[in-house]
């Protein structure tokens, strides 16, 4: 019978190889000394220089455990964003200004995507444009103009606004009464702070008579500096302004942070895809050259095909659509024609630009704006169920109108948004005419 030594303890483990090293204690064997890591893109080595991680070359997501607004300002402070905020007052231009600064570029607006943690759901949608910097670098340029509901839109526009390097208040041709009944909750936000923005830039599309009084209101017994544009017509003029007050704010036109103040070459067009990438012809060496099956003869050209394998006719093949090469309102005209229709409107899904309208209301910019939301929000939505990531068609009825959201068959990116009547319109019947209505090639 063998007998249990329980006398003699293990030998200790000694190396080999290399170079001697100091037998660990048992605490530090039990303790090891570990680092935490909380970022992924840190412990990747990526980096993160900005709010948000990117997802795609216009999708930015940040992801919450809070309300939209409160955490959107830890972030901006954490990491000592300087961005331009674009705000509406009684108009509707920074969307149209956005747009502007892509499309000259043939780009596309940028979004930020604020969702609650754990769930993936869309507390916010933010939506920008980022400018070089002469230097390198970029500045972000938001609009408030924010798809949340309205508590969470009005929080975030104060954030934007009490954040940024320059806040740009856009107005219309408003009565004056209107005007100072949209600034005054921006007054109490400056008085009430905490409001580190030192400058705001008003940018009127109309008359700016009233405007001084508000200015003067706004900057009384406050650090903050408010000046007064000349009249704006088109996002062009007002990308001047406020290219000329960044450059103001951080020196002469020269500065390393200066932005270029064309809007036509404020943003670079972006690099040509691998896949779209101009190739060059080539030449097989010999050894690639076709083979012929043995036993039978090589097909000649002037050969009539064979009877017991005959050769079918070739389908026309249909060119694929170019962006920006597609016209769209003869499409559009005919989407009109549907009984009840009041508005129409075929518009880019992801920089939600217009391509063609129809309709005296809603406007392109709104219908275009509005209906990428909606198709955004429903795509979230299914992708969250589970229910995969096919763009989806919607319908919306109120009390007055009907609406059609409908992606484009052989337009990848491009959906069509059709308001009908509801009292003179029937939506089964629109839906039905609309799926019949071909696209342009």
């Amino acid at each position: 019978m063998n007998r249990v030594r329980e006398d003699e303890p293990w030998p200790d483990t000694v190396r080999t190889t290399g170079a001697p090293r100091e037998p660990l204690s048992r605490e530090e064997l039990l303790n090891p000394a570990t680092q935490v890591v909380a970022d992924r893109d840190a412990y990747l080595g990526q980096g993160q220089h900005d709010v948000g991680r990117r997802i795609s070359d216009d999708q930015v997501e940040l992801f919450v455990t809070g309300d939209a607004a409160p955490s959107l300002q830890r972030e901006l402070e954490l990491h000592a964003s300087e961005y331009i905020a674009v705000h509406d007052v009684g108009a509707n231009a920074s969307l149209r200004l956005l747009a502007g600064l892509a499309g000259a570029a043939q780009a596309t607006v940028q979004k930020l995507t604020i969702r609650r943690q754990g769930y993936g759901l869309a507390l916010a949608v933010l939506q920008f444009v980022e400018v070089p910097l002469s230097a390198g670098g970029a500045v972000r340029v938001y609009s408030t103009e924010a798809s949340a509901d309205s508590a969470t839109r009005q929080a975030l526009t104060r954030t934007l606004l009490a954040h940024s390097r320059l806040g740009v208040l856009v107005t219309g041709e408003v009565p004056p009464h209107a005007v100072a009944a949209a600034l005054q909750p921006l007054r109490e936000a400056i008085a009430r702070g905490p409001w580190t923005n030192q400058e705001l830039l008003i940018v009127p599309l109309g008359s700016s008579g009233a405007l001084a009084s508000q200015a003067s209101a706004m900057s009384a017994g406050t650090s903050v500096a408010v000046q007064i544009t000349p009249q704006a017509i088109k996002p062009k003029h007002i990308w001047n302004f406020v290219a000329g007050a960044w450059n103001r704010l951080n020196g002469t036109s020269g500065n390393a942070r200066s932005v270029e103040s064309d809007i036509e070459r404020a943003v670079p067009r972006p690099p040509v895809p691998t896949a779209e990438a101009a190739t060059q012809p080539g030449t097989l060496p010999a050894s690639f050259a076709p083979t012929v099956q043995a036993g039978l003869p090589p097909a000649s050209a002037n050969a009539a095909p064979s009877p017991l394998f005959p050769t079918a006719p070739l389908a026309p093949t249909r060119p694929m659509p170019m962006p920006g090469g597609t016209s769209w309102q003869d499409y559009v005209d005919r989407c009109m024609a549907i009984k009840g229709a009041v508005g129409c409107c075929v518009f880019d899904i992801h920089g939600a630009k217009p391509l063609a309208h129809g309709g005296a209301a809603p406007s392109a910019e709104r219908l275009a704006h509005q209906g990428a939301n909606l198709l955004t929000s429903a795509l979230d939505g299914s992708r969250a169920l589970g229910l995969g990531s096919s763009q989806p068609e919607l319908t919306l009825s109120t009390s007055g109108h009907h609406l059609i959201l409908r992606p484009i068959a052989g337009h990848p990116g491009v959906a069509v948004h059709l308001v009908l009547l509801a009292s003179a319109g029937n939506l089964t019947l629109a839906r039905m005419q609309l799926e019949r209505i071909e696209a342009p090639l």
